[in-house]
């Protein structure tokens, strides 16, 4: 039954992600293109852009799955024990599905900045060493089941999340402190 629920509650988050997915890879089209022509003005509209426009989108979603979560469910399944889970879980999601939709446009804006090495140590820590023992610890060792395992995905992508828009403010702050040394040694 905890798969099932599961599964249904994933299934309804994975149709709001497809949008945050869109959402980064324009991020990483219209970033890059200003990265490359050195117009950080644009660069910077284009990033928190669609740092808003993810954060509207997946906050629209969270009310969705908050107030219909007892029956978004019934569009897959029929079975009322994982719909009673799927609907809990619909409830974490509407938390976790922001920090998803952020993180995936820091990932799609620092590839369009060219940081790709950085974000990929950051994931990794997320969600392997903060992630995935978080969700070990609260869904076995604390007997919270399946709830647990998605409380401990939710503190994986509340870390990238939160990790990577650093890493952004980071990285543009650099690159705006550089272009603004070359063009004082142009002057000079």
């Amino acid at each position: 039954m905890e798969q099932a629920a599961h599964q249904t509650a994933i299934t309804l988050a994975a149709m709001t992600y497809m949008m945050a997915g869109g959402i980064a890879s324009a991020a990483t089209i219209k970033v890059g293109n200003s990265f490359g022509n050195q117009n950080y003005k644009r660069l910077q509209r284009f990033a928190y852009a669609s740092y808003h426009l993810v954060i509207i989108f997946m906050l629209f979603f969270a009310v969705i799955f908050t107030l219909f979560n007892q029956y978004l469910p019934y569009l897959i399944t029929n079975d009322i024990n994982v719909v009673a889970l799927a609907a809990q879980l619909l409830i974490i999601a509407a938390i976790f599905q922001l920090f998803d939709g952020t993180q995936v446009v820091g990932l799609g804006t620092l590839r369009g900045m060219g940081d790709v090495n950085i974000p990929t140590f950051i994931t990794f820590v997320a969600y392997w060493i903060i992630g995935l023992p978080a969700a070990y610890i609260l869904g076995i060792h604390l007997n919270e089941g399946v709830k647990g395992i998605w409380y401990g995905l939710t503190l994986g992508l509340l870390t990238s999340s939160a990790l990577l828009y650093l890493r952004f403010r980071y990285v543009m702050k650099k690159t705006l402190d550089n272009n603004l040394q070359d063009n004082i040694n142009l002057l000079i």
